[in-house]
């Protein structure tokens, strides 16, 4: 900011404020607003070298000094709204066993090279519109085509609807679970699954499938959701055909019922598509 002496220095003080009025012609510059006219200029400056929020030399980090016409005012920079965005969504999506950083899927990046990304794409816009009136997806095929990179796609749009998601990975989930039984926590973590406006099952398949686990924790949750029409998502490296066999713990008429009835519910509320036309890719 300019320092002047407004008692002695009469004629830089008039050139100081004819340089502001030039700057600012649509307002009037006088001697008591000069400095706060300045002070815009500065922050402006600063605004365009700046690369991250971290990097704000104005006076108040992450806010802009303006003029709206009537008074002088502060307006979060590009890099604040953006931050104050990211933290709006962020309470709409959980995260469970997986790493933070997923939450930087976007479905703007998402690749819709292949003919299932193009209808996983399409499923995904349907779904977001009306998420109670459209069926989830189960997304199965090899590792690293991209299906918990697209799970977490959805649970970003979902987000911008003020939907809650949860998105977890479900063989770190059975071991909470088994080291949960018996206490409060339990309760809350199967009420949690119940409950949740959106659920997403990440890698179903890859954890140790066990009676217990089939009829006291995925049974009734499936159930529940279904008979609540609560949506569901499901990633899993085994096709819908081959599910009913993972299931199927000792291959007995009773398990076999037992695993179809599961089966039969993931097939009712979930469309499925088979992403092994994808690349090895995260997107």
């Amino acid at each position: 900011m300019i320092k002047i002496n407004l008692a002695t220095d009469e004629k830089k003080v008039n050139e100081y404020i004819k340089m502001l009025q030039e700057k600012f012609p649509l307002y009037e510059v006088n001697v008591n607003n000069a400095n706060d006219f300045n002070m815009i200029l500065i922050e402006r400056e600063n605004c365009k070298n700046c690369r991250c929020l971290s990097q704000c030399k104005n006076m108040n980090p992450g806010y802009v000094s303006e003029y709206d016409g009537n008074d002088f005012c502060y307006k979060p920079c590009k890099y604040l709204k953006e931050k104050n965005k990211e933290s709006k969504l962020d309470k709409y999506i959980n995260i469970e066993y997986l790493p933070k950083r997923i939450l930087d899927a976007k479905l703007e990046n998402f690749d819709v090279n292949t003919e299932s990304r193009r209808k996983i794409y399409d499923k995904i816009i349907s779904f977001v519109e009306n998420p109670l009136n459209e069926k989830g997806l189960y997304l199965y095929g090899s590792f690293s085509i991209g299906k918990t990179y697209t799970l977490a796609c959805i649970a970003n749009e979902l987000a911008k609807k003020n939907v809650e998601s949860l998105l977890i990975y479900f063989p770190d989930l059975v071991l909470d679970l088994k080291n949960a039984i018996g206490t409060p926590r339990f309760e809350r973590l199967m009420n949690r699954l119940k409950t949740v406006d959106v659920l997403m099952l990440d890698d179903l398949g890859s954890e140790n499938m066990s009676a217990w686990l089939r009829d006291e924790v995925l049974g009734p949750v499936l159930n529940y959701r279904v008979l609540e029409c609560k949506p569901l998502f499901i990633s899993s490296n085994i096709s819908p055909k081959e599910i009913t066999n993972h299931f199927a713990i000792d291959k007995s008429p009773a398990s076999n019922l037992k695993a179809e009835r599961i089966t039969t519910r993931i097939q009712a509320s979930l469309s499925s598509i088979n992403m092994d036309d994808c690349n090895k890719y995260f997107r």
